[in-house]
This record gives structure tokens, C-alpha cells and sequence, in this order.
């Protein structure tokens, strides 16, 4: 019996190895995402007011809007031009900072109610945000996809 196992000890040794070597390469890969892990945000180093620019992602739609995003330990506002402040509810999730305004007055389109939803990410100094638009009308609601982005009032 000893005889017919003699062939088969290099396949075990090869196995062996290869199960080795997997767990290795497994290990590395676990240690090289741990090292690349995005660090959570922190809301107190966003603190100050921002000025940001709103456009649609939309080619047809050209419009641009102006606000100042003010964040200090009293919460997060939208100072839209000639309107009155506009509180947004925070939320963190790791590197994404999610906000939620409204109802108000579109500046978009004047006289119709909306409320946001904005995800914002820090890139570099920048504060960048996918905005969710979803105007309450007569006919139905209507959403629109928008782009927000900023940088520190001086």
C-alpha cells in the first residue's frame, strides 16, 4: 500500500502549497482594502459657510443657481438670494454627507414647492453634491437631477 501511495505525494504537496498561497494572497488583498478604507467625514471640519453653484444635469437646462450653505453648531442652512433661510436635516454615512431640505419655494421654478435630497462628498476643497429636486405641482410631482458644488466663502 505504501508503494501505490508514493505518486501521489507530490499532488498533496502541490495542493498544499496552492491552499497556502491563496490564503496569502487573500490576506494581502484584506491588509490592501484596509489601507484604502475612506475615513468618515467630519461635520465640524465642514463647519463655515460655503458658497455653491446649482446646475442641471440636464444639457437643455442652463439655468444656474447661487446659495451659501451655512454650517455651524446651530445646523445646516440654505441662504438662497432675497428668500428666507432654509434648514436641511444632516445625516453622515461614511464619506457621504446626506441632506434633506424643504419644503420651500423653488428658486427654480418660482411659486411651485420643493424639497431636496443632496448627497455631498468632499473632494479636495471642493463640497460636490448629487441633488434629488422633486417640485409638489397640480399635475403630479416632478424630479429633476441637479449638480451642486462649492468652496469656502473667504
Amino acid at each position: 500500500m505504501l508503494w501505490t501511495m508514493k505518486p501521489l505525494i507530490p499532488l498533496f504537496a502541490a495542493l498544499l502549497l496552492l491552499g497556502c498561497a491563496q490564503e496569502a494572497t487573500e490576506e494581502a488583498t484584506d491588509e490592501a482594502a484596509d489601507t484604502t478604507a475612506v475615513e468618515g467625514v467630519s461635520l465640524a471640519n465642514l463647519a463655515g459657510t460655503w458658497d455653491m453653484t446649482t446646475t442641471s444635469m440636464d444639457p437643455a437646462d442652463t439655468a444656474v443657481n447661487q446659495y451659501q450653505l451655512v454650517i455651524d453648531e446651530a445646523g445646516w442652512t440654505l441662504n438662497f438670494p432675497d428668500r428666507d433661510p432654509v434648514p436641511a436635516t444632516v445625516v453622515v454615512d461614511g464619506d457621504s454627507i446626506i441632506t434633506d431640505a424643504g419644503p420651500f419655494e423653488s428658486v427654480r421654478r418660482p411659486g411651485t414647492m420643493v424639497t431636496t435630497h443632496t448627497v455631498f462628498h468632499m473632494e479636495g476643497d471642493r463640497l460636490v453634491g448629487a441633488v434629488t429636486a422633486n417640485w409638489q405641482t397640480a399635475a403630479g410631482d416632478s424630479v429633476a437631477q441637479l449638480r451642486t458644488e462649492g468652496t469656502r466663502a473667504p
